[in-house]
């Protein structure tokens, strides 16, 4: 059973509010690496990319699905020197994934809030 089955409603009706896809685990990879669940809410923003992801930590050993991290990333195309500029925030970092259900609510008002305000001049 899926971790996700108590937030994937909420992350559909955001996904849907922005215009944006939800892809849950990693659907476009082979089989054989999809070891783990994460869920990544994608849209575009007048040329940002822009990404709200809840996946678990990747260390050295592999993935570690006992601690998780929620993002806020936004990015833009590569520049002519080969540089992706972008701006990233963990809102939540190597927490136990009920830290994430039991605040998925406020988590998700300020990833809109945050990723809502990124401009070209935010993202280094």
């Amino acid at each position: 059973m899926s971790r996700f089955r108590e937030l994937d409603s909420k992350l559909e009706k955001l996904s849907t509010k922005l215009g944006a896809n939800l892809t849950k685990d990693r659907p476009g990879y082979p089989e054989a690496l999809r070891t783990f669940e994460e869920r990544r809410i994608d849209w575009i923003d007048n040329g940002i990319f822009k990404a709200i992801i809840i996946q678990p930590n990747f260390e050295s050993k592999g993935v570690n699905q006992k601690v998780w991290n929620f993002i806020n990333i936004a990015w833009a195309d590569f520049n002519a020197d080969g540089h992706r500029p972008q701006w990233m925030k963990l809102l939540i970092e190597k927490k136990k994934f009920d830290v994430i259900e039991s605040s998925i609510d406020a988590l998700l008002m300020e990833s809109e809030s945050n990723l809502f305000s990124i401009s070209m001049d935010d993202l280094k």
